[in-house]
């Protein structure tokens, strides 16, 4: 995102409506947003961390959208909600619905056999898409694409540049896949003989993916060894993420970046799954669960409402060598 994002006009009243907000000026007229640093005496901007108040005081920005317990901290027009940072991506995705959505289809497109090609889509240079393929309306294919056989990408879902999908892989509607991300690839399956010799097991399923699904970009996405590997509606994929074959994973999960699931895994809804935790093959986790960044689990988590961490705060090597000790002994 720029600094400052111009979009047009709208007033506080306008926007306060929208947001659930309660605003010190209804004629106020912004033009762009911005952070607390970038703005101008135009912005709109939001403040929701009081390690920020410098910022705060200094901001040029028109409107500050904040909670009401930090009014006091500011020197000009605000608007009040329960949660400012929720509020800003809401003005924010509203000044962004300006985009402008222009149909056409690339003449260096490798199409397929027996394909459903909507003429509502745009479909940019040197894509490919496979035999039997359905492309619904305000689909939006970027460039160097790779769509496999028997794929179905609904209504309104965006694929950046580079992006690779596999036969039989279903995307539902307002998704977003970013730059590399690979969806369908072979999951990791092998079995190995008696002479220690390691033979691959066919991944015969696919990935189905539901409605408004954001998928980063260098995530792997591993299709299903008999049943498919399922992304339910509403999951957020941080970048770097590899989800093993068939893993199931539930509505408004969240994941960051660089998090590794392994196969047949179950998530359950509303999760929250930090940066760079490891989760184990075959286990259950339950509803509205947050695993903190850099944990592994290793079991299943049958309880939900809690939170898991497994972390040790980083120290010289001698210290942890000293700590390591005394555990040990204190585990005997």
């Amino acid at each position: 995102m720029k600094d400052i994002v111009h979009v047009g006009n709208f007033t506080s009243e306008q926007l306060s409506l929208i947001i659930d907000g309660k605003c010190s000026n209804k004629a106020t007229v912004i033009d762009n947003f911005s952070s607390l640093k970038s703005s101008n005496e135009s912005s709109i901007t939001f403040f929701s961390d009081r390690k920020l108040i410098d910022d705060l005081s200094h901001t040029k920005a028109k409107v500050v959208i904040l909670k009401k317990e930090d009014v006091p901290l500011r020197k000009g027009d605000w608007i009040v909600v329960d949660d400012p940072y929720l509020a800003f991506s809401k003005v924010a995705n509203l000044f962004l619905k300006d985009d402008v959505f222009e149909a056409s289809v690339d003449s260096n497109l490798n199409l397929g056999l027996n394909t459903n090609i909507s003429p509502d889509c745009f479909i940019g240079p040197f894509n490919s898409i496979g035999d039997n393929s359905e492309i619904c309306r305000r689909v939006s294919i970027s460039s160097n694409i790779s769509i496999g056989k028997n794929v179905i990408i609904n209504e309104g879902t965006k694929l950046h540049p580079n992006v690779t999908i596999g036969n039989d892989v279903v995307i539902g509607k307002n998704c977003e896949i970013f730059s590399n991300a690979s969806i369908g690839t072979d999951g990791f399956g092998y079995a190995q003989d008696s002479d220690q010799i390691w033979h691959k097991i066919p991944q015969m399923g696919s990935v189905v993916i539901g409605d408004d699904v954001d998928i980063g970009s260098n995530t792997t996405i591993d299709r299903g060894t008999i049943d498919n590997t399922i992304i339910n509606s509403g999951v957020k994929i941080d970048n770097q993420v590899q989800v093993g074959h068939n893993c199931f994973i539930d509505k408004n999960t969240i994941i960051a970046g660089c998090v590794g699931i392994a196969g047949s895994t179950k998530i359950g809804k509303n999760c929250k799954i930090g940066g760079a935790a490891m989760i184990l093959g075959h286990l259950q986790i339950n509803d509205n669960i947050t695993i903190s960044p850099g944990t592994m689990i290793t079991k299943s988590l049958n309880k939900s409402n809690i939170k898991y961490t497994a972390i040790m705060p980083f120290m010289e090597h001698k210290e942890w060598l000293k700590m390591a000790t005394k555990l040990k002994q204190k585990g005997k």
